[in-house]
């Protein structure tokens, strides 16, 4: 394109552009003299700055994918977009929304992390797939990438647990990748993932287990048990299960019990059902998480009348059988 076309033709910018972010560099190649590119993205002006040496030629609020375009221009040829993000591009929506675009560059790359760019170098560089027309990190590595930068462990097991639940990763797949990479952040993980590895699938179910085996008086429990009737049949999944006496603690949330009509309904149903084969229920809501004594106290109590009941009819089979 000649010096001075593109102001007669800015669709020609934009075919360039992908999703209109464009580099200034490749500005200058269209024929955008460097300075009127810096000066057309001023304020009031009609393309705007998105990071160093990138553009957006428009000035509205920038989509997030715009956003994610203009951190691997930032990152350069070889970025990928992992963490949170890639979460996102992979369809997982477990967690809370990114507010930043982690990346991963090649460590003998130099460049540095810019505004919302999260830029980090490895020498561990995976091989990126595409979603969305973007770059980003294979799904197990995105997810460790996330929860390394974090530290709860319920928030930890929130975004791990759900890949895993889908059968889209292992836990032991997951611990092997976080045994090649950083040990730097790399320890609450891994002691999620070992809970996850025993079957648990949730934040909730992390800290139901984690509360339960710190209780000296309570008895050897089940974590995440398919519960059946004598002809076969399942009657539910159960979040704890002390089978010596034939009893269930179940742990609600409002997210998946109680959100909407149709929810409490089948969540009553469900407690039902697993009464109507001889097991004990006890059910502890969200609004008596921050009761531990009283919780304590029901559990006890539970326990106690399950022991008083006739044995169950129900046979017992872990949720999803492990693997090794």
């Amino acid at each position: 394109m000649r010096r001075g076309d593109w102001a007669t033709a800015p669709e020609m910018l934009m075919a360039a552009s992908n999703d209109g972010v464009i580099a200034v560099r490749e500005l200058e190649r269209l024929g955008v003299p460097e300075s009127t590119a810096y000066r057309r993205c001023r304020d009031g002006e009609p393309w705007q700055r998105l990071g160093p040496g990138i553009a957006a030629l428009h000035n509205g609020t920038p989509t997030w994918h715009q956003k994610m375009i203009a951190a691997l221009l930032h990152g350069g040829d070889d970025a990928l977009i992992t963490g949170g993000a890639a979460l996102r591009l992979h369809g997982m929506r477990a967690g809370p929304a990114p507010t930043r675009v982690h990346l991963l560059i090649p460590h003998s790359t130099q460049v540095r992390s810019w505004g919302i760019f999260h830029v980090e170098r490895t020498s561990r560089m995976p091989r990126g797939v595409e979603r969305e027309g973007l770059a980003v990190a294979p799904l197990g590595r995105a997810v460790l990438d996330e929860v390394r930068l974090m530290t709860d462990p319920r928030a930890i097991a929130t975004v791990l647990a759900e890949p895993i639940r889908r059968r889209l990763l292992v836990p032991a797949q997951l611990l092997e990748e976080l045994d090649a990479g950083c040990r730097k952040g790399s320890a609450a993980p891994r002691a999620v993932l070992h809970a996850i590895g025993a079957d648990v699938w949730s934040a909730a179910e992390f800290d139901a287990k984690a509360w339960w085996l710190a209780q000296p008086d309570l008895p050897p429990a089940r974590f995440n048990v398919s519960v059946r009737d004598l002809d076969g049949r399942q009657v539910g999944i159960v979040d704890v299960l002390v089978e010596e006496v034939g009893f269930v603690w179940e742990v609600d949330s409002v997210e998946h019990h109680f959100s909407t009509p149709d929810q409490v309904d089948h969540t009553l149903r469900r407690q039902r059902a697993l009464r109507g084969v001889g097991l004990h229920v006890v059910s502890t809501r969200p609004s008596q998480r921050d009761d531990p004594d009283g919780t304590r106290r029901d559990v006890l109590d539970g326990l106690a009348v399950a022991a008083a009941l006739p044995p169950p009819r129900a046979t017992y089979v872990d949720a999803i059988p492990r693997r090794r």
